[in-house]
């Protein structure tokens, strides 16, 4: 796509701070970080960015090695334990995995609470993973009963 930001960096149009390239994808550090490191995975072909529209299991595959990867090298260079992945259709539409460096996150794995409690009624424009209150069974199960009466599963 020649409007494609994501396309001009594969190409080197645009220059980037590259970590990693193989013959598919490029990962690359973010520009717009809100983590230190934070890292992009992108294929170097241009694919839809809503990757649940994709239908081919081999580039699933390929794109999850590629960046498998890329977290190695930055658990390594960093001395994180773990990085999180993140996959949206947001801001640039062109295929892209989002890692996020989890500084501070000990090997010995225990459960952490943002300092502000917030539940989106809908999207507000940005992911979080913090943990709301939980919810009923009752409630879940009507959901899941909506959900299955539409036939959509």
């Amino acid at each position: 796509m020649s409007d494609c930001i994501f396309c001009k960096i594969t190409t080197w149009e645009i220059p980037s701070i590259k970590l990693r390239e193989d013959d598919n994808f490029l990962a690359i550090l973010d520009v717009f970080p809100n983590t230190k490191w934070m890292t992009l995975v992108m294929p170097k072909n241009h694919y839809d960015s809503d990757l649940f529209e994709i239908d081919d299991q081999e580039f699933y595959t390929k794109y999850l090695l590629a960046s498998k990867k890329v977290v190695e090298i930055l658990k390594k260079w960093l001395w994180v334990n773990r990085v999180a992945m993140v996959m949206e259709w947001m801001w640039v539409d062109h295929a892209h995995i989002k890692l996020y460096p989890l500084h501070w996150v000990w090997p010995e794995w225990e459960a952490h609470r943002a300092k502000q409690e917030i539940y989106f009624d809908q999207y507000e424009w940005y992911v979080s993973t913090q943990l709301w209150p939980k919810a009923s069974p009752e409630d879940l199960q009507k959901i899941a009963d909506e959900i299955k009466s539409k036939n959509w599963l």
